[in-house]
């Protein structure tokens, strides 16, 4: 859905279609499954570009993106952690906040607006932290996303400072891990 240069409900369209022909039999085979969602398909290389530059405003499809790439990153055939799916227990977290309240002084206004809903500003964090955390300033965040044990939150400590150029190089990273996440 992210790369798709179409609505969103054409996409959910089409693979209920190929659903409804795996029921009547219609589609038998995976390649044959395959073949009939290329068009819905994008390739590997415009589903990074569309990627490295998505919103999100969904937080259920956000959670979903997060947990698929965590466990994508790990590449364990059989994990011994799976990503909470529990939003009263993992949250989803906006590094820069939506209401910064004078924390991110390194933001205008207008790249508050640009930049907190992007996939690189985003993150698994456990509800108690994130309650703590609210728009506390990047430093103040950083010890909270040391301590994580997802991956790819954890990550986000190594960043000295949080600014747009962490933000796009982070979400290039989740560009890369997200094609090996959801291979075309």
């Amino acid at each position: 859905m992210i790369a798709s240069s179409t609505r969103t409900g054409t996409v959910e369209e089409g693979l209920a279609a190929a659903a409804h022909k795996i029921v009547i039999g219609t589609i038998t085979t995976a390649e044959i499954l395959q073949s009939s969602l290329k068009a819905l398909t994008p390739t590997g290389g415009s589903f990074a570009a569309a990627f490295e530059i998505a919103t999100l405003s969904n937080r259920k499809l956000a959670r979903y993106f997060l947990r698929s790439m965590e466990l994508a990153v790990k590449d364990e055939a059989e994990p011994w952690h799976i990503p909470n799916d529990d939003r009263s227990m993992i949250n989803l977290e906006h590094i820069l906040p939506e209401k910064p309240e004078g924390n991110w002084p390194q933001f205008s206004e207008e790249q508050v607006k640009l930049y907190y809903k992007r996939i690189g500003n985003l993150c698994l964090m456990r509800a108690s932290d994130n309650s703590t955390a609210k728009s506390a300033e990047f430093n103040i965040k950083k010890p909270l996303f040391a301590k994580s044990p997802y991956l790819l939150t954890k990550q986000i400590s190594d960043a000295s400072e949080w600014r747009t150029a962490e933000i796009v190089d982070r979400q290039k990273t989740l560009a890369a891990i997200a094609i090996k996440t959801w291979p075309t």
